[in-house]
């Protein structure tokens, strides 16, 4: 058993501070913030089984709620990170800092159940997740999602009746599909446990929401998130920019985070997670033919229904590119007192909006 492992591109010692937290383009894609004038994910908790979290850095410090380490070894008793795949994971879901995660205000739990070479065993994987089944925080907490950014070809019994239990405990297991693909949906690759039926499996699409020709092609794909050039917190106070199935699936686990913590809000109470899977099918933009497919089950998930669109423009040029198609605006992009200005119109053409303008007297009607 192994993690489905990244491929690493660039680290950073620092991100660029703008005057505003940076939202990266993966977390963009998925409209997370259009999700954070309700709820950031606060009442939720999400369980990160993997190589640790990296709980000093500044970004995730006040996010981890606790931990343990199922990892042999006098030295890696604590679950802190010493790998860095595990904090990568945690920042997609709950960075909140110099850059923000998915689910900024949801708590993250640290199961670490590999270690500083990803090595580990799917033994520890079950236990690492009977552990955060049962596990209760000082206020009464209990996880809600758990996210497991690993896998191995080799289905594990004890590993799947621990996934059993804990949706028989009300939460949602997300997994990365794997690595292994081949670009061709005909070709079958599997990796447990994103294969079982009980896990949400995801593969991955780049920033243009084209498929990844790594990702996994199987019958139980459900869903597809960003996973290539993802930006994330790193070892260190540190950040990364990563490439793999592992970092998809934390862009659906803190999706689910936001999920769960606005269904506390209305109702008092988590919903089921069929609920969450049903909803993120639905709420799922074919990239393909209409319906299934193996390559990115539903299709890509975001909570604009609308979304899933990349645009590229550059300031004096009509051309522009929306996932990597050219297109033309009415009116090339101008620079006025340091701000980037568009027509209404074509803001209207991006973003799908109503307006009307009136000549007398000179108004402007906005409907979303």
């Amino acid at each position: 058993m192994k993690i489905i492992k990244p491929k690493i591109l660039k680290t950073y010692d620092t991100w660029d501070q703008y005057e505003t937290p940076y939202i990266p383009p993966g977390v963009a894609l998925t409209a997370a913030q259009k999700m954070w004038a309700d709820t950031k994910g606060e009442h939720s908790v999400v369980a990160v089984i993997d190589t640790g979290i990296d709980y000093r850095h500044a970004d995730l410090a006040e996010n981890v709620i606790g931990g343990v380490s199922f990892v042999n070894g006098f030295m890696e008793k604590d679950y802190l990170d010493e790998n860095g795949h595990g904090t990568h994971v945690a920042g997609v879901i709950a960075a909140n800092g110099a850059i923000l995660g998915a689910a900024p205000d949801a708590k993250l739990l640290a199961v670490k159940v590999l270690d500083r070479n990803v090595q580990g065993t799917f033994g520890n994987v079950a236990k690492g997740i009977s552990w955060a089944r049962k596990w209760r925080g000082a206020n009464g907490e209990k996880v809600n999602i758990m996210n497991l950014s690993l896998g191995g070809p080799l289905s594990h019994t004890d590993l799947h009746n621990e996934i059993k239990k804990a949706l028989n405990d009300n939460i949602v297991v997300i997994c990365a599909a794997g690595n292994a693909g081949d670009g061709d949906s005909v070709t079958d690759e599997i990796s447990y446990p994103a294969f079982y039926s009980e896990c949400i499996s995801v593969g991955a699409v780049d920033n243009n929401t084209q498929s990844a020709n790594f990702s996994n092609s199987n019958s139980n794909i459900n869903i597809a998130a960003p996973g290539v050039d993802t930006y994330s917190t790193y070892l260190d106070n540190t950040y990364a920019k990563l490439s793999g199935t592992s970092v998809a699936s934390p862009h659906i686990s803190g999706a689910a985070a936001l999920i769960c913590s606005h269904f506390f809000k209305r109702f008092g109470r988590y919903p089921l997670p069929q609920y969450v899977r049903e909803l993120l099918d639905f709420m799922a933009i074919d990239l393909g033919n209409i319906g299934f497919d193996q390559l990115t089950g539903y299709g890509f998930f975001s909570f604009n229904i609308d979304g899933g669109k990349a645009y590229q423009l550059k300031i004096g040029q009509e051309k522009y590119y929306v996932n990597g198609t050219e297109k033309y605006l009415s009116l090339s992009p101008f620079l006025q007192n340091g701000q980037v200005c568009l027509t209404l119109n074509d803001m209207a053409d991006f973003t799908n909006i109503v307006h009307h303008i009136t000549p007398e007297p000179s108004e402007i009607s906005i409907w979303l």
